[in-house]
């Protein structure tokens, strides 16, 4: 069952030995894919495994920052040589680079000033400016780091620093929702200030940070800010309201679990937060994604404005174009008081059975049967006879177990349509009530 993100918590007291200390302990508890000895004398840890581990949250094989006085690039290029892995070229004027050996992910940047300390001051966040001397096993904390990790407070060691990489706006937001941290006053208003300045960051990255935030268990706090901040760079951007009530609570409570609950979760959340087609296609959603999207909004506004009741067709499609993604739906309609969450449970129980006939349509017989039995042809009338039947047994009309009384119906309604191709299956609508799927 998914669970909300755990952290652990530091003393307000800690000095920086006990913390160099706890550190020296997760680090030798740590198997890189290369010996830490085999890094320079000044090679110095940071961000967010110092973060983690002074937090007690460190995975077995997290994602690593490193960075040294210079040779940032050469040094992954040695590293890859002798111990193998994958070498990707981040920023090649800023000498960045990344090694990737199977679940390790080591990213390694040269000092962006001519010491350590002052490195650590151009960085974003003060949770974010602590370091650890591998040779000399040593913490470093110059912006009070620390103190603002005892306090769960994220804090921007200076307005310029955002204003380096816009793209540091969302990651506050992402960190906060992820570490269940409060943002600082100062910090909140440097943030607004600098949000208009997204348009200098390539989409990809937008999107990607966006991406991590909405998989975040507290990301409801913090989505709407989120929504905003990309209105003043996006005007057309209208995040929807019901975004802070997409919890993890809610999840849980309409029956969701495990990583399907942080899928769903997930991917309600990203389609508010984005809000407008336009948004989607600006950050260069997948096609995929924009499909996904498409249909939430669409069915979205169709649940709304259906007060009599979705009509079978709308059942039926609904239920088609929503395959893998109706607890999205779910998810945003509670989010959006529209609704109940009894009859929230029951859809997800329908849903949840792959053989449920209305949640996941099928028609019962195979095109190839219906060809054999009926001496219909390939083409238009064979997809539209397949469509009907689909369609009877969705609503629990056919047998589908009795092969005979299916083909007894295909041959009825074949009579009834006088074998035109475009015939109906229905005259008339049949709608059901709000309170059934």
């Amino acid at each position: 069952m998914a669970s909300e993100t755990a952290t652990g918590d530091v003393h307000s007291g800690l000095t920086l030995e006990e913390a160099g200390a706890q550190l020296t302990t997760a680090v030798t508890r740590l198997s890189p894919p290369f010996p830490w000895a085999a890094l320079p004398a000044d090679t110095v840890l940071v961000g967010g495994v110092v973060r983690d581990a002074l937090l007690g949250r460190l995975r077995d094989n997290p994602d690593v920052d490193l960075t040294v006085p210079r040779g940032a690039i050469h040094l992954c290029r040695q590293l890859a040589g002798r111990w193998g892995g994958t070498v990707v070229v981040l920023d090649p004027v800023r000498d960045m680079g990344r090694l990737v050996h199977g679940p390790w992910t080591v990213d390694v940047a040269a000092w962006d000033s001519s010491t350590m300390e002052a490195d650590l001051w151009r960085r974003d966040f003060s949770l974010n400016a602590m370091a650890y001397h591998l040779k000399q096993r040593t913490f470093h904390d110059p912006c009070g780091g620390l103190q603002d990790l005892a306090r769960r407070r994220l804090r921007c060691v200076a307005a310029a620093n955002l204003a380096a990489d816009p793209l540091r706006v969302l990651r506050a937001y992402r960190l906060a929702a992820e570490l269940g941290c409060t943002i600082e006053g100062r910090t909140r208003q440097w943030l607004q200030q600098v949000a208009p300045k997204l348009g200098m960051v390539a989409s990809e990255r937008v999107l990607a940070e966006l991406e991590r935030l909405c998989r975040a268990a507290q990301a409801h706090h913090w989505l709407l800010e989120t929504g905003t901040a990309l209105g003043t760079w996006l005007p057309m951007a209208r995040p929807w309201p019901g975004l802070g009530r997409l919890s993890h609570q809610l999840a849980l409570a309409v029956g969701l679990e495990g990583e399907s609950l942080t899928r769903q979760l997930a991917l309600a959340r990203l389609a508010g937060v984005l809000g407008a087609q336009s948004v989607v296609e600006r950050l260069g959603c997948s096609r995929r994604r924009q499909r996904q999207w498409q249909r939430l909004h669409h069915w979205r506004q169709v649940w709304a404005e259906a007060t009599a009741g979705l009509t079978e067709d709308q059942q039926l499609q609904l239920h088609l174009d929503l395959t893998t993604d109706l607890p999205a739906l779910l998810l945003v309609l509670l989010a959006h008081n529209q609704l109940p969450l009894k009859q929230a449970r029951l859809w997800l129980c329908r849903w949840q059975d792959p053989a449920d006939p209305l949640c996941h349509p099928r028609c019962p017989l195979g095109g190839h049967r219906l060809q054999e039995a009926l001496s219909v042809s390939p083409g238009p009338q064979l997809g539209a006879l397949m469509a009907f039947l689909r369609c009877e047994s969705a609503f629990g009309r056919l047998a589908v177990d009795d092969e005979a009384s299916i083909l007894d119906s295909a041959r009825q309604w074949l009579q009834q349509t006088g074998l035109q191709q475009t015939a109906s299956p229905r005259q008339a609508p049949r709608r059901s009530k709000p309170d059934s799927p």
